[in-house]
């Protein structure tokens, strides 16, 4: 049976207590012991086996460049994750006010104007001219600009010109940057498809700040006062524009992000004028089937 001992050791010599870089260990018999502990390190009779030593305090140059590599992989593999997070949550935060600010200029309209049925949807032809009269009047510190060059992105790709250039309408910016235009005013004088008359109200949460992208920082609003399950309050989305026309928010979600036309759709084709719809149909979430 042997016995181990531990002896501090110093590699490239010098003073062992003042700079100790590890231990080694030999094994010796009973009977060959050492007495002395200097004959630790100079006595070679008895020496089974040197096992291996070097228990270092510290770390090589070479552990250190690993580890960072290491940590450097995950942060790229998790940062985009993260950020893009962060800008879903933003994008919630900003939503859910320009749909409160929204909500409540029109409250205060009706006050003044009267029931939205009896607004003169039929004479005032002008999208803009219309959310003069009835909107922009009760949306604080709100500044007209003439025209707007920026283009909003749609989800195919393509662009939506329906608001850039100097013959288009202007747009208004609130004094926490959010913008936003009237444009679209649809009067259906026929009975039968009359809960379709509406006004359209582009908003970009962020101002002219990118991406203005349809869904990102680009949604769409409307009013429609003579369809009963949106009348009373702004609604998001406008109205299909195809098939049927259906009110963006009286369709199902599955239908909002697979069917329709200018709903939201996760193949990212059609504008993306139901997005608004789909988020508040989550529970104001941005889940991960979203066309983000």
């Amino acid at each position: 049976m042997c016995r181990i001992v531990y002896v501090y050791v110093a590699r490239g010599g010098g003073d062992l207590k003042l700079a100790p870089q590890g231990f080694q260990s030999y094994c010796y018999f009973n009977d060959e012991y050492p007495k002395e502990s200097n004959q630790l390190l100079t006595t070679k009779a008895g020496l089974l086996q040197k096992k291996s030593l070097n228990h270092r305090f510290g770390f090589t140059l070479a552990e250190v460049l690993i580890t960072l590599g290491i940590i450097g992989v995950v942060a790229a593999m998790t940062m985009p994750t993260l950020i893009a997070n962060y800008q879903k949550k933003q994008t919630i935060v900003q939503l859910k006010k320009a749909y409160s600010v929204l909500n409540q200029a029109y409250q205060n309209s009706i006050l003044d104007n009267g029931d939205v049925e009896t607004w003169d949807w039929e004479n005032i032809s002008n999208a803009d001219n219309f959310g003069q009269r009835y909107i922009l009047p009760y949306l604080k510190g709100a500044t007209k600009i003439k025209y707007s060059k920026i283009q909003w992105k749609s989800l195919d790709g393509t662009y939506d010109n329906s608001g850039a250039g100097e013959n288009k309408s202007p747009y208004y910016v609130l004094p926490d940057g959010m913008s936003f235009r009237f444009l679209g005013l649809n009067f259906v004088n026929n009975s039968a498809n009359r809960t379709k008359t509406h006004l359209k109200i582009n908003i970009d949460i962020n101002g002219n700040k990118l991406p203005n992208q349809y869904g990102r920082d680009v949604f769409v609003f409307s009013i429609f006062p003579f369809a009963s399950q949106s009348k009373g309050k702004v609604v998001p989305g406008t109205n299909d524009q195809c098939g049927g026309g259906a009110i963006h928010n009286q369709l199902s979600r599955e239908q909002l992000l697979t069917g329709g036309c200018a709903t939201c759709k996760k193949d990212h084709t059609g504008f993306g004028y139901g997005c608004a719809a789909v988020i508040i149909k989550d529970g104001w979430e941005i889940k991960d089937d979203y066309p983000w």
